[in-house]
């Protein structure tokens, strides 16, 4: 026991820091922290009420965490209601029993479940709630009798139910970081840590999953097994999918981008690009590799070209706006740079619904002024402030 829980923690430290941006389905909630251990006078209180505990469940909240860092939007946290419908104070926590007429049972079938504690909301009226008394105490099973009245069996027991978790959430961040770090390169150590640690799991599902079939390719891209990865990248492509004739376009870009082969690199991010109905993020993809090669390549105006379609297309970011300024600010053209962020300052959603016209103005201009006067670029920061003024009297 003392292995297994060590590796929690362990897995949930590593994707603590390869998943920094919070993207991983629920980590911007529990950001990946454990709260310390209950303490025994509260575990006492608990058993004195309910019984003595699941004994998996018993030794994660006593020596890793009370709550904290777990599937969907956490772990939450072990609490006796104090009313004697059951119900706890946090609505989000709740005992499901009648402290009056004993444990309330749930039904599917011939199943019953004679008392359950709620470990987690899945989000949209599901939870999932841990069997603590009767024959399938222990058990992890996910409660949907709020909203579709059934409730089915999710784990055999807690551990796995939290081991399954972090699977899930290792291969969701691989799927979305694969690409990227195969192309660029990790941007972190633990990055690599996670790659090797995650490979036969890929390895193992990308069977039954499209989408973990083209994150096999990339692994073996990475490191530079050019057979598999094209093998890989054609499964997928032929498991159908969305889209797959562009993103096999995509991942074979990628692939001779990496291969410093710059020509087929060109063609197949044209050839994914000229397939009808592409989805805006497909279409920013083979862009992006698109705009990669042709700068590798020299040819840094058609580059800039990219770019500029890209930043075109971007109503809800100004990332792309404000590297498209400082790539016109790099060739001196000022003019096109003010050009870039008065575009963007137009994208009336760019800040979400809501936000002013000089909101908008301010978040364009100002990083990008800051820049310049930081490089004590003080003239041409003038310039763009006059820009600014004319805008704003404009409106």
């Amino acid at each position: 026991m003392a292995s297994r829980l060590a590796s929690l923690r362990d897995r949930v430290r590593l994707l603590s820091a390869v998943d920094a941006t919070r993207q991983v389905f629920g980590a911007d909630t529990h950001d990946y922290a454990l709260a310390p251990p209950i303490t025994s006078a509260d575990l006492a209180v608990l058993e004195a009420r309910f019984g003595e505990l699941p004994h998996e469940y018993r030794a994660v909240i006593c020596e890793l965490g009370a709550h904290g860092a777990g599937p969907y939007y956490g772990l939450l946290a072990p609490a006796v209601p104090d009313e004697p419908t059951g119900v706890a104070p946090d609505p989000m926590r709740e005992f499901r029993c009648d402290l009056e007429t004993g444990y309330q049972a749930h039904r599917e079938g011939e199943h019953v479940l004679d008392g359950t504690l709620v470990l987690a909301e899945q989000g949209c009226g599901g939870r999932s709630v841990l069997v603590i008394r009767g024959a399938r105490r222990g058990e992890v099973w996910s409660d949907w009798t709020r909203e579709q009245g059934t409730i089915s069996p999710e784990a055999p027991g807690f551990l796995t139910w939290y081991e399954d978790w972090l699977d899930r959430a290792m291969l969701e961040w691989v799927e979305a970081a694969a690409p990227r770090i195969a192309v660029d390169g990790p941007d972190d150590p633990s990055e690599l840590e996670a790659i090797a640690s995650v490979f036969e799991l890929v390895e193992r599902h990308a069977p039954q999953q499209q989408g973990l079939q083209r994150t096999l390719g990339y692994l073996h891209l990475r490191e530079g097994r050019w057979d598999d990865a094209s093998a890989a990248f054609d499964a997928a492509a032929t498991a159908g999918g969305k889209e797959p004739e562009a993103r096999r376009h995509l991942d074979r870009a990628r692939m001779h981008l990496v291969m410093d082969e710059r020509g087929e690199a060109i063609r197949d991010a044209e050839r994914g690009l000229a397939t009808p109905g592409l989805w805006h993020s497909t279409r920013d993809e083979l862009r992006d590799v698109l705009e990669s090669v042709l700068d590798a390549a020299g040819r840094r105006e058609e580059a800039l070209a990219v770019l500029d379609a890209r930043a075109a297309d971007s109503y809800f970011s100004f990332h792309l706006h404000h590297r498209l300024a400082r790539e016109r600010l790099a060739r001196g053209d000022l003019a096109g740079a003010g050009a870039a962020l008065e575009r963007a300052a137009g994208m009336t959603n760019i800040l979400g619904t809501g936000a002013t016209h000089e909101e908008r103005i301010a978040a364009s201009f100002d990083p990008i002024i800051a820049e310049l006067r930081a490089a004590r670029r003080e003239t041409d920061a003038r310039v763009l402030l006059a820009l600014v003024e004319r805008i704003r009297d404009a409106n």
